[in-house]
């Protein structure tokens, strides 16, 4: 019998090029994880700090296959118009900058081949039902996420003694009034109902040594408690949950991948009624 013929063998995609800006907590250990070999597929290009001229981040930027903001939120109103404009996709971890607009949309530059902004889960998960949920019916919905963190992580200077609210409102008002703080809010947002129907309540904690984050949902389709407590990145004040990064990370393997995890996708597109997303 003559030798059956080969399977052909599949071409090794390239590896994806990442450019990071910032290498505070969450892009150093993004950068970290990217140097280890610790993301299948991807590789680190460049790193850019608010330190880099606009020779280095127009370089980095056209070399770049993803750039991953992890600066601020100052530093995601600039980078996200400049690198969608290129056709570059942009993870963004200080998605609070949407707070500052009517349209997350509006912070995206224009045109076909816009380049579109992914919002990792980062401290929270369970996005893909909440999403799914939203898209099954949202004008009957309530969502609300509570936050539970150190007082010295939502800049409280008083010695308490026992728990004290100290925020409670939309996701907007939350992450205009704590911008370090409620990014994990403003991604629940963009995948729900949206930055003003989020409602959110911010505690702090003096007996907490994690970060505690309570995520409830109800509507016509079912109604779900997610709950999450995360250690947090030492690096950062209490303010942020390791896990952050490690998401980040996710989302750069599956975008090398050419698979998805739970995003949050915007893009240049018409929003989709009560869902802040867009196909």
């Amino acid at each position: 019998m003559p030798p059956l013929p080969s399977s052909p063998t599949r071409p090794t995609p390239a590896e994806l090029q990442v450019a990071v800006v910032g290498a505070g907590a969450i892009g150093g250990a993004v950068i970290e994880s990217l140097e280890q070999g610790r993301v299948p597929g991807a590789r680190l290009g460049a790193v850019l700090r608010s330190s880099s001229t606009e020779s280095e981040i127009e370089a980095a930027v056209d070399a770049a296959d993803v750039v991953v903001e992890a600066g601020s939120v100052d530093a995601a109103a600039e980078y996200i118009p400049g690198v969608t404009a290129t056709g570059t996709d942009i993870v963004v971890c200080s998605c609070g900058v949407f707070a500052r607009h009517d349209d997350p949309r509006d912070l995206l530059a224009g045109g076909p081949d816009t380049g579109r902004v992914l919002v990792p889960a980062g401290a929270i998960g369970g996005l893909d039902v909440l999403g799914a949920a939203a898209r099954a019916g949202a004008s009957d919905a309530t969502v609300r996420h509570y936050t539970i963190k150190r007082p010295t992580a939502l800049d409280v200077d008083e010695q308490l003694t026992e728990p004290r609210e100290v925020f409670r409102g939309s996701a907007r008002r939350a992450a205009l009034g704590f911008p370090r703080t409620s990014n994990a809010s403003v991604a629940l947002a963009l995948a729900t109902l949206g930055l003003d129907r989020t409602e959110v309540i911010v505690v702090a904690d003096p007996d907490v040594g994690r970060t505690r984050h309570v995520v409830e949902w109800e509507s016509p389709v079912g109604r779900y408690e997610l709950q999450f407590e995360n250690s947090v990145d030492p690096d950062s004040g209490g303010r942020t949950s390791a896990i952050t990064a490690w998401s980040v990370a996710d989302v750069l393997g599956a975008l090398a991948a050419g698979a998805g995890p739970g995003v949050v996708v915007l893009t240049g597109g018409r929003p989709v009624e009560g869902h802040a997303t867009s196909p």
